[in-house]
């Protein structure tokens, strides 16, 4: 029961801290961290540690650790349903592995935004 109870105080504690965060990050332009501790009664140092340690809260409770699945290969080279209403290609990119894509006029500009957030997470 004492740990729940601990567990419940840091919660309330980080959450007091956050609120905290906020507020100094919301302060006025034109005021510095110094002097929002000061006004707020507590040390510079001290809003640094509460910083840290909600941070670090928050990585606990986001887990950035990637997750992978693993995929297997195909046995056999499976060639691309290719359109021949396409225009010509405007750009061609080759992988290490292999792999080529080819980039048409006519591919919009959603298409490739999927295509380079796809390819910057490969």
């Amino acid at each position: 029961m004492n740990t729940q109870t601990s567990l419940v105080a840091e919660q309330i504690r980080l959450q007091k801290w956050a609120d905290q965060i906020r507020d100094c990050q919301n302060r006025p332009s034109g005021m510095k961290v110094d002097a929002w501790c000061q006004e707020h009664g507590i040390t510079k140092e001290n809003y640094y540690y509460r910083l840290r340690r909600v941070r670090e809260a928050c990585l606990e409770l986001c887990d950035p650790s990637p997750s992978f699945v693993e995929l297997t290969a195909p046995t056999e080279s499976i060639p691309a349903n290719v359109s021949p209403t396409h225009s010509p290609v405007a750009a061609a990119l080759y992988t290490e592995s292999g792999i080529t894509i080819d980039i048409y006029n006519d591919a919009s500009a959603e298409f490739l935004r999927n295509l380079i957030g796809a390819a910057s997470h490969a």
